[in-house]
């Protein structure tokens, strides 16, 4: 068995293997705050004012303002928005799931990302959306007149073993992913925890994680040939979310996403800004 092959295998075992007293997302029949309904499409879409911070030297940042999010929970089998998954093994406090997630740095580099389209039915600013070819892209150090002739950042998907807890009221996530698209045959590892800080009419929810991005994903994206070679990359970040039901359909919503690039990232030509900044507020409006 080849050896990236092996390592997965290894991942989807660990992940298995850990204690299944089951789930952060309880399933039920009854619409609850606390649960989804099993057997049913939700479609709900957000309308309001928001931005996304663009990293990437010379690309403007993205504006929100409709954000459609669809899901459906079945016994088994679930998907949410993009990510559709499996559930292995589902409990009162760990859940195990085998799930897929499309690469998220390329919503920097093409406005035509899936996941830019799920949360901007605006078409993209001139000179925003990347070509057909590769991305040519400032250095983001001064030196505006030189470019670095680029490749161009295809749309990727990752998939292995997910584990969601609960623990008092702490809820968590940690996937293991592998790039299965054969772009760059890179890894993440996705985590995070999350809290409520406002539980009464009013939500408001605290959240911090990590991605941890190997070598091959942040060279796909970030790296030079012949001149720059970063290395993995670790990104922290930390999130606050309100919600206020108005009505049976209505929501209000806000929340303020940072997260930190990893210097690997950072130190990139390709990179002007060490981080990234997504707000929003708005309404959300549930369809069915």
């Amino acid at each position: 068995m080849p050896t990236k092959l092996r390592t997965f295998a290894l991942l989807l075992l660990i992940s298995a293997c850990l204690p299944q007293p089951a789930g952060a997302q309880v399933k039920c029949t009854a619409v609850s705050p606390d649960c989804v309904v099993v057997g049913e499409w939700d479609l709900s879409v957000g309308l309001g004012a928001g931005v996304r911070t663009n990293p990437v030297a010379g690309r403007s940042d993205i504006p929100l303002y409709v954000i459609p999010q669809f899901s459906y929970y079945g016994k088994r089998f679930f998907v949410d928005n993009l990510e559709p998954g499996f559930t292995l093994h589902e409990g009162a406090v760990h859940t195990i799931n085998l799930v897929a997630a499309p690469g998220y740095d390329r919503v920097f580099f093409s406005r035509s990302d899936p996941q830019n389209l799920l949360v901007n039915s605006l078409a993209a600013a001139p000179g925003v959306g990347a070509g057909a070819g590769g991305d040519n892209l400032g250095s983001g150090d001064g030196r505006s007149a030189q470019e670095f002739p680029t490749h161009r950042r295809r749309t990727t998907y990752l998939a292995g073993p997910e584990w969601l807890f609960s623990y008092g009221r702490f809820a968590g996530q940690l996937s293991a992913l592998y790039e299965v698209t054969g772009r760059h045959d890179g890894y993440e590892v996705r985590g995070a925890i999350s809290t409520p800080l406002i539980q009464t009419e009013h939500s408001l929810i605290a959240n911090a994680g990590f991605t941890w991005k190997s070598a091959q994903t942040v060279r796909y994206y970030y790296g030079i040939e012949g001149f720059y070679r970063p290395a993995a990359a670790l990104n922290p970040f930390v999130k606050l979310a309100y919600s206020r039901v108005l009505s049976e359909r209505w929501t209000l919503n806000a929340f303020v996403h940072y997260e930190y690039l990893s210097d690997e990232i950072g130190d990139s030509p390709l990179v002007s800004d060490p981080s990234v900044v997504t707000a929003f507020v708005g309404f959300n409006f549930k369809v069915f």
